[in-house]
């Protein structure tokens, strides 16, 4: 009886000093497929950790951030705004936000999540990226191509600072400018799903 006693509260003892037992190799395993751009795996890893421990803001960036990427808007809009609510200081989760607003035409939205971006963390390379993203889908071209360009110097290899960039210097008129922005995005990221997009209004200049 006594050593039945004794395994029960030493039990109790390693379940408050390490938790309640949630491991946490999902969530690093998660987070490294999606680095890695392995997605899918990235996905199914962070479901687990996100239903283990549902408080986790991390669990529920990274696995909004997978399926942004898997093009699950809906679902990465849900993970996204749960993340926000735990971590409402997070500069990554407002500018992830802001991206799954712009896929879904909610302009609006994606305009003021970026803007919180950029008052929590203006330095962000991202933060003029996709206000400058959102600029083009609201056809302010010119407003765009300022942002654009400060995002490329901030972060050269940006892909997608260059695919906007071309994007906003074809609505300005601006072959020469589009044409080096785009030829950068596609040496950077040829299997985007924009490239053939892109190769086609490559070829219309010619």
């Amino acid at each position: 009886m006594k050593r039945r006693t004794w395994l029960l509260t030493s039990t109790l003892t390693m379940g408050l000093l390490f938790g309640s037992g949630f491991d946490h190799s999902d969530l690093d395993r998660g987070v490294q497929l999606f680095e890695a751009g392995k997605y899918k795996d990235a996905e199914s890893a962070l479901a687990a950790a996100a239903e283990a421990e549902p408080d986790n803001a991390r669990a529920h960036e990274f696995l909004g951030r997978a399926r942004l990427e898997l093009r699950k808007y809906a679902a990465a809009q849900t993970e996204l705004v749960k993340a926000d609510e735990l971590s409402p200081d997070s500069a990554a989760v407002k500018i992830s936000l802001a991206r799954v607003y712009l896929e879904q035409k909610q302009l609006d939205k994606a305009e003021q999540a970026a803007s919180r971006a950029a008052e929590l963390n203006d330095a962000d390379p991202d933060v003029p990226l996709y206000r400058g993203a959102i600029a083009v889908a609201r056809r302010d071209y010119r407003t765009a191509a300022k942002l654009l360009e400060q995002a490329v110097e901030r972060k050269p290899d940006a892909a997608y600072a260059h695919y906007y960039a071309g994007l906003a210097y074809n609505g300005l008129k601006q072959p020469d400018k589009m044409v080096e922005h785009f030829r950068s995005f596609l040496k950077l990221a040829p299997d985007a799903p924009e490239a053939p997009k892109v190769e086609s209004l490559l070829r219309s200049t010619r």
